[in-house]
């Protein structure tokens, strides 16, 4: 900058330290003339806000209850206009974040709670450990190991000190030197990432709620939801009932949590059911598969079995985050995480009624051959059935080697992997906004790994649980000649999805992208002897199993 440039910046600096030293020190926006590049966002919003009393009056009440937090996400921007050309927009999000920083480290939350050094445990019993299950009026929101925590224990003085040191000699500076500037700012910054840091990682236990989150929204705690899916098994045989569908399913989700859940575990108090809008999605997703020409009695069979699955796929998790949890976990965050479980709790769901189809009829092919054993002459009903039966456990068989691997896939090679590079980034990282990154790198790999956003993608992997499951809610009656006919046309839709989705997934297009190291693997397990790459290439015109080829790559 030349010399005359850098005493004009001079000249207007003072002004301008006076309310840097305000914001960055003490998180106070001192600025009645508007001269600031800092302003509040209800200033960009004042006209609205006239013309929206009852919108300003929320506004106003939700601000009262947690001021720190709504400054945080939407009280504060920089203002294009009144940013000094001489100050670098990157340094201005600096000088903003810092300040945002330190508001919240001055005005802890007034509940706000957080871990002492000291581990305590707590326990849950009898009527009190049903009660925090479902969130009753005995519901133990907190345990008592933690304690109400002073403004001076987050930012302690000698540290604000530091940072009105650093100002104060920038601004008696006889001239502005950028660069210097900006290295004061970049180090203001840093002790409030660190300090933000020690809030949200150490003393409101990040890693914790983090864990916590995987095993219940990824289904880390595979025990707990296999006996919720098993208890809740028969309801969701049924249409979900409009008025009480989330009522009902939380019967079985407190029992799979007595059996499962330990008293060890804080954390799944924080965990609720929910059964968000089902009603309008499986009314539409009805109509779009009734279209196969079968006979009165099996349409109506068709639609129940379809109204439940297009239901009941809609359940979903919410998870209760306290000052200053909700810093980190944004709503958005959380919605990304609704949308991984959704997917993952239909494929579990898929997983089991495969199994249990196989169990199922197993147990009824070991009643009809001790039949067939014991009176032979009388029992050509039986046999027949046992032999008609056999090519659909194929197919059973085809479907249930590509949910395991869909499965495995996900949990192991996409969840557990980035699960272990994220703890990498815990442990290494004490900046803050660092942690949101690495955090939201983190959700994203899930999600593009997982292929849910590709649409082509998600949804045949949907269309593929649902023929699943139609199939096996099918075999239970296959013994009707038009049931026949509906499992065949079942079985041919599945073949077709599922080359559709081989060859989509080792297009060049996803060969090149991130899901590429993993998704090679997923693609060698299934196409370990070349059956899918052999279907794909059109080798059966017709798109159905053959039973031979079938049985030879399982």
């Amino acid at each position: 900058m030349p010399l005359w440039g850098s005493r004009i910046a001079k000249l207007h600096s003072e002004v301008m330290f006076n309310q840097l030293t305000s914001w960055m020190v003490y998180g106070i926006l001192q600025d009645q003339y508007h001269e600031f590049f800092i302003r509040r966002q209800v200033d960009r919003d004042e006209g609205n806000e006239s013309a929206q009393s009852d919108v300003a009056d929320k506004f106003a009440q939700k601000l009262a209850k947690d001021t720190s937090l709504t400054s945080w996400h939407s009280g504060f921007h920089v203002s294009l206009d009144m940013l000094p050309e001489y100050i670098h927009m990157r340094v201005a999000e600096s000088i903003l974040f810092a300040g945002k920083a330190i508001r919240v480290l001055r005005n802890p939350s007034p509940g706000a709670t957080l871990l002492e050094p000291t581990n305590q445990s707590q326990t849950l019993k009898g009527s009190h450990r049903m009660q925090s299950f479902t969130g009753g009026p005995g519901a133990l929101k907190e345990l008592p190991n933690f304690s109400n925590i002073s403004a001076e224990e987050l930012l302690p003085q000698a540290e604000a000190d530091k940072v009105d040191a650093m100002l104060k000699q920038l601004k008696h500076a006889s001239e502005f030197h950028k660069r210097l500037f900006e290295s004061a700012v970049s180090s203001i910054r840093t002790i409030a990432a660190n300090h933000l840091w020690q809030l949200v990682v150490v003393r409101a236990d990040l890693n914790g709620h983090l864990k916590a989150l995987k095993d219940y929204f990824l289904l880390a705690k595979g025990d707990f939801f296999q006996c919720f899916l098993e208890e809740s098994r028969q309801l969701m045989r049924l249409p979900p009932r409009q008025s009480t569908a989330e009522a009902d399913l939380i019967v079985p989700f407190q029992l799979a949590a007595l059996k499962t859940i330990g008293d060890e575990d804080k954390y799944f108090t924080r965990v609720s059911l929910r059964m968000p809008l089902f009603g309008m999605k499986s009314s539409t997703s009805q109509k779009d598969l009734q279209k196969s020409n079968t006979s009165d009695l099996s349409l109506q069979g068709k639609a129940s079995s379809e109204l439940a699955l297009d239901g009941w796929h809609s359940i979903a998790l919410e998870y209760s985050v306290d000052w200053p949890l909700q810093l980190f976990f944004t709503p958005d965050v959380l919605s990304k995480y609704r949308k991984v479980f959704q997917y993952l709790i239909r494929l579990k769901r898929t997983q089991m009624e495969l199994e249990k189809s196989w169990t199922a009829v197993m147990h009824q092919d070991h009643v009809d051959f001790s039949d067939y054993c014991k009176d032979r002459k009388n029992s050509s009903a039986t046999q027949l059935r046992r032999l008609r039966t056999k090519p659909f456990w194929r197919v059973r068989e085809h479907m249930a080697f590509l949910i395991r691997n869909l499965q495995f896939y996900i949990q192991v090679d996409v969840i557990e992997s980035q699960w272990n590079v994220l703890q990498t980034h815990v442990q290494d990282s004490h900046d803050f906004t660092e942690l949101v990154t690495f955090h939201q790198d983190y959700l994203s790999a899930l999600i593009s790994q997982s292929f849910l956003d590709i649409g082509s993608v998600s949804r045949i992997l949907d269309s593929i649980m649902k023929l699943c499951l139609q199939f096996c809610w099918s075999i239970e009656q296959y013994e009707t000649g038009a049931n026949m006919f509906e499992i065949d046309h079942i079985t041919e839709e599945f073949n077709k999805k599922s080359n559709s989705l081989y060859t989509i997934l080792r297009s060049s297009r996803l060969a090149g992208s991130q899901r590429a190291p993993f998704l090679r693997q997923f693609l060698m397990r299934l196409n370990f002897n070349s059956f899918f790459e052999t279907t794909a290439r059109g080798v059966m015109n017709s798109g159905r199993l053959r039973p031979g080829t079938a049985s030879t790559q399982l």
